[in-house]
């Protein structure tokens, strides 16, 4: 019988405990402001993923990670980028890169001459859509 008694005044008690728990008001703590994430800043220019002919090397870049080649570089269609920025394509022809060509992870060549004709075509575009008025 003193067991049954002990267990009940228990209960009654963490009962008691518990209701009073529940009563308190507790208030939530005070927000406080969160601070923004940093963006990420390029303190230089970014190049796409492949090959580049700068100051007479060689670098490349893959996952955003640049650096000069010391090996030979196969690509996915065949195409072989020496150390020296000579390029054995697919075909069988020989390239040697010049300084500001390009070569895509694809096989795909970009000369300086072509950029430079690009960005003039661009310019020539932007001059002509500057030059409208609209009525």
């Amino acid at each position: 019988m003193k067991f049954f008694v002990s267990l009940a005044a228990a209960l009654l008690l963490g009962g008691a405990v518990a209701a009073q728990a529940q009563t308190k008001a507790a208030t939530p703590p005070a927000r406080r402001g969160v601070q923004p994430k940093p963006r990420m800043v390029s303190n230089g220019a970014t190049m796409k993923d492949g090959f580049l002919m700068k100051d007479g090397k060689v670098l490349e870049t893959r996952d955003a990670h640049t650096g000069a080649i010391s090996t030979e570089s196969a690509l996915v269609n065949g195409t072989k980028v020496q150390p020296d920025g000579t390029i054995m394509m697919a075909d069988g022809t020989t390239v040697r890169l010049q300084e500001g060509d390009y070569m895509s992870l694809t096989g795909r060549l970009t000369t300086r001459a072509m950029k430079a004709e690009q960005d003039s075509l661009r310019q020539v575009q932007i001059m002509k859509a500057k030059g409208k008025k609209k009525r």
